[in-house]
């Protein structure tokens, strides 16, 4: 098959993202080339170095994209721009994979480029899929999403199919040795630092932990910048000020999948205190903790419960609790106090994460793929 990808605008593939879906796209995309597909990429340049035309067997061509300008209604322009740039710039494929906001709605036009349409529904239904009418697959990243989109279109019903992100687990695996710093208790976030990522509960959570611990250690990984998708400068300060009681270790934004697992690596907890209700849709970075074999720790998101249960193979704490940041609190004070439930989470996260491997979701897209083309 001839499978093309269309990414975002604000967005770059690997190795130089850190965005969710160019990466997941990505790896995804390399799982297929190794069973003999002809996989391309429609995507942004990064300007910053040359960039190869070529990676691994995928050919990539390059399209002008932009910086998030933190204005949705900005944003969406961008987007209208860029996806038709991308349709232009599309050779006939089989399967059409689109990843923006306009391009499910202007591809139609055309439609002698592709044979079958697949878009990713990566973000919570707004309502709009009522308009897709010449898309021949809605692909759900979770449970969550597929059932929201049914309830507000159930005229879509049977173009929709959940198939969730996958997690690499050649590189996000378990080490056979964690080494922890003078026996400091890491806790460790990854991900776009922005506040509908619940960050603010974190700090406070910890500010009262330090009463208690003198060997905790909170660092936080991942783009800050508007840019780049992040809360910007002025939210960064606000999380400074919050932490009364400690020093956050910022860490910059890590597009190496090996180096983010190293940094992963050095934490006993991993916490997503994600308050996304309509923004969060699967949540893959809590997914790559578990699968290095880290305690994770997450919200009480419905995105979540895909793959998480409670005191099984994570934690999950009360987001929506009169005081959140104190469910939170408990939940890593139960962590560091009990190492017995740590192992245990972390030996099952592990375990699960592996259903969700590139190679298993690469062959349920492709499984699909076919039907569709049949």
């Amino acid at each position: 098959m001839k499978i093309t990808i269309i990414t975002s605008p604000f967005g770059f593939i690997p190795p130089n993202g850190y965005g969710a879906v160019e990466k997941i796209w990505f790896d995804v995309a390399n799982e297929m080339v190794k069973q003999g597909h002809e996989l391309s990429f429609l995507s942004k340049r990064f300007d910053k170095q040359i960039t190869a035309n070529n990676i691994d067997g995928i050919k990539i061509k390059y399209i002008k994209g932009y910086d998030w300008t933190g204005s949705l209604k900005k944003d969406l322009v961008l987007d209208f721009i860029y996806s038709f740039k991308a349709m232009f710039a599309l050779k006939k494929t089989d399967v059409l994979v689109l990843n923006t906001f306009w391009s499910p709605l202007i591809c139609f036009l055309f439609f002698w480029k592709y044979k079958k349409t697949v878009y990713n529904v990566a973000r919570f239904p707004k309502g709009q899929f009522k308009f897709f009418k010449h898309i021949d697959r809605l692909s759900c990243v979770s449970s969550a999403v597929y059932e929201a989109l049914i309830q507000q279109t159930p005229s879509v019903k049977h173009l929709a199919k959940v198939i969730s992100n996958p997690v690499n687990t050649d590189v996000f695996k378990v080490s056979e040795v964690k080494h922890f710093k003078n026996d400091t208790l890491r806790i460790v976030y990854t991900g776009r630092v922005h506040p509908e990522k619940g960050l603010d509960l974190l700090v406070k959570a910890f500010n009262m932990l330090c009463d208690e611990y003198s060997n905790i250690e909170l660092a936080i990984v991942g783009p800050r910048a508007i840019s780049n998708g992040g809360g910007g400068e002025a939210y960064v300060k606000s999380l400074n000020d919050l932490a009364t009681k400690f020093k956050v270790n910022w860490i910059n934004p890590v597009s190496d999948a090996n180096l983010l697992k190293s940094e992963i690596d050095k934490a006993s907890i991993f916490c997503y205190p994600s308050v996304a209700e309509k923004g969060e849709t699967f949540g893959v970075a809590p997914l790559e903790a578990m699968a290095t074999g880290c305690a994770t720790i997450v919200s009480d998101l419905a995105c979540f419960k895909d793959f998480i249960s409670h005191k099984i193979n994570g934690l999950v704490f009360n987001h929506k609790a009169a005081q959140p940041e104190v469910e939170l609190k408990n939940a890593i004070k139960l962590l560091l106090n009990d190492n017995d439930l740590r192992h245990k989470l972390a030996k099952n996260g592990a375990s699960t994460a592996l259903d969700f491997s590139n190679k298993n979701i690469a062959d349920l897209y492709l499984k699909d793929f076919k039907q569709l083309l049949n």
